[in-house]
């Protein structure tokens, strides 16, 4: 029992202590100067006013922002014990490379010769890119899917905003996710690896971290906020501003589907989903009909199975004519 005690402990920790994580203090401390910067030099709002709009109790202390804070509870247990479980980025990436050596048409560290830093480079490059296209596409799945539609209503049953409700995704999302992550590390690490040999190693994809580091100091703490940070349209249609993943979690109609981006916004483009961010206040959550949803914690974990079941009972499979049972 210590032991799962010091597992569970060390995991809840290192949410906020490991720069490798979202809520690492350091990310949350730049999102906050970026904040006061927002709310008292662009909007020129006094010192003492601005920090009561960004510590608003309504906000914080809100029953949504209550339940983010049990969902992240819950969750940190759950996988502390489910991620050792699952396959890992080395796992994938050891089989994408011996599948690689089954293949003739490029022989293993083809582009051996290459510089260094182009090497890193382009890994760092691709790497960013396939990450967040994969990341736009699950997200993207997970609201035109159905199924998959029952289980993100999780995380969009927030009514309020707060760093924390990055946290509020119910486990199955969260395992869709986690593996995810794992696939696009273990294939770009093997591809590369086979491609560029010796060139790629624990600096070029420290680089990637560097990428990541660099994308939370930007406030990227700042998208699941009440501070509607927005940026030039024309930087817009190319990056995702922290108002454009507000405007995400609407629960206006008219914004529905809109902004499944992570960082680049060409994704979203391409699809016809790109909304520019917007001047006015955004109510966020679920329609009415999903008002069952938040009854209880228990209700957002439960729910999600429940219509699942329903979704499967609506499915009729016909069989094929000339196999009907004979009466």
């Amino acid at each position: 029992m210590p032991e799962i005690i010091e597992l569970i402990f060390s995991d809840l920790s290192a949410q906020f202590l490991s720069p490798r994580k979202r809520l690492f203090i350091g990310y949350l401390a730049c999102a906050f100067c970026i904040a006061v910067l927002w709310v008292c030099v662009i909007n020129r709002t006094s010192l003492k006013k601005g920090l009561v709009m960004i510590f608003a109790p309504a906000v914080w202390l809100s029953r949504s922002s209550l339940f983010d804070v049990f969902c992240f509870a819950i969750n940190r247990v759950f996988f502390s014990f489910l991620r050792p479980a699952l396959f890992t980025h080395l796992t994938i990436a050891t089989i994408v490379y011996q599948l690689l050596h089954l293949q003739v048409l490029m022989p293993i560290g083809a582009l051996d010769y290459v510089n260094y830093w182009v090497a890193t480079s382009t890994f760092t490059l691709v790497y960013f890119i396939f990450d967040d296209f994969s990341r736009f596409g699950v997200h993207y799945l997970m609201h035109r899917i159905p199924l998959l539609w029952e289980f993100h209503k999780f995380h969009h049953s927030a009514e309020t905003l707060t760093p924390l409700t990055v946290t509020r995704t119910h486990p199955v999302e969260g395992i869709i996710f986690l593996l995810r992550t794992v696939s696009v590390q273990g294939v770009t690490i093997a591809l590369f690896v086979g491609l560029f040999g010796s060139k790629v190693d624990l600096l070029t994809i420290y680089g990637v971290s560097v990428l990541g580091m660099v994308f939370h100091s930007l406030g990227s703490n700042l998208r699941h906020s009440h501070i509607a940070i927005r940026y030039p349209v024309a930087v817009e249609k190319i990056f995702i501003s922290p108002a454009q993943h507000q405007l995400h979690h609407s629960r206006d109609p008219q914004h529905f589907d809109r902004n499944f981006g992570v960082v680049l916004a060409i994704w979203d483009r391409l699809i016809g989903s790109f909304h520019p961010s917007i001047d006015k206040e955004i109510r966020f959550g679920l329609t009415k009909s999903d008002a069952d949803f938040t009854k209880s914690i228990w209700s957002m974990y439960l729910t999600p199975f429940i219509n699942l079941f329903r979704l499967l009972g609506r499915l009729k499979i016909h069989a094929p004519k000339g196999f009907e049972r004979v009466k």
